[in-house]
């Protein structure tokens, strides 16, 4: 099933493919593709600081923007808590999850919100959020869905940031639903080896690998068996010497 569903949302990338590559296309396309009202991301870096990333429409813009102010809402806490948080009735003003984030959220348009963390292996670079403008809460279907459409989203900014095109970037999803092992145990060694965090060392590890013409895999596991490494001074790649 999950091989399926990733088929039909690299046809919906590839609906776009002629259009110039935008952050809110992957939105947009998140949100067509789960059937609901809109969409956005959140990118999570050191603080923690929160970034809206892109959005689908003008409300999934000002949730996004709300979130940041008040420093809740469903992306804020997926970012924070590392799992996934929804409140499926904005409306109900019986314990609402979020006191702040509620009510601007439902004067806004938004009627049941959702957030997703995105991440790649150890590496957390954010959440996927959506709404919709109405309450209830998603099929089972949906649910999966989401999950799948946050590792997406996952690679998806990670490919933008190492310059890889869109084509490319649909090309790789289609090869695999989750990185092989030896990348997550890759980037682990160049964030120590470079004393980075652990997502921008995850962004060296795929631009090195588009530059030099590898597979993620394939450079992953030369520098397990330290045969490249990522040097913290020059803040290059170099090969070790054999014998």
């Amino acid at each position: 099933m999950p091989t399926k569903r990733l088929l039909a949302i690299l046809e919906l990338l590839a609906r776009d493919d002629h259009e110039e590559r935008h952050p809110d296309a992957l939105c947009s396309t998140a949100a067509e593709f789960m059937q609901l009202s809109g969409a956005g991301i959140m990118l999570l870096s050191d603080g923690p600081q929160f970034t809206a990333y892109c959005a689908s429409d003008e409300v999934a813009r000002n949730l996004l923007d709300i979130e940041v102010t008040l420093g809740e809402g469903p992306a804020v806490g997926a970012c924070l808590t590392d799992v996934a948080l929804d409140e499926t009735d904005l409306l109900s003003h019986e314990n609402p999850r979020w006191t702040a984030f509620a009510p601007a959220a439902v004067e806004c348009g938004a009627g049941a919100v959702w957030g997703y963390p995105v991440r790649i292996g150890a590496a957390r670079i954010g959440a996927l959020m959506f709404y919709r403008d109405r309450p209830g809460p998603l099929s089972d279907l949906q649910e999966t869905d989401a999950y799948l459409l946050a590792s997406v989203v996952g690679r998806s900014v990670l490919s933008t940031r190492a310059g890889t095109s869109r084509h490319e970037f649909a090309d790789e999803l289609a090869l695999a639903l989750s990185f092989d092992f030896s990348v997550h145990q890759a980037t682990g060694m160049v964030a120590v080896q470079g004393g980075i965090g652990l997502s921008d060392a995850l962004v060296a590890l795929r631009a090195h690998a588009f530059g030099s013409g590898l597979s993620m895999t394939a450079l992953a596991q030369r520098i397990v068996r330290r045969e490249a490494f990522y040097d913290r001074g020059t803040r290059a790649w170099l090969e070790r010497a054999t014998t």
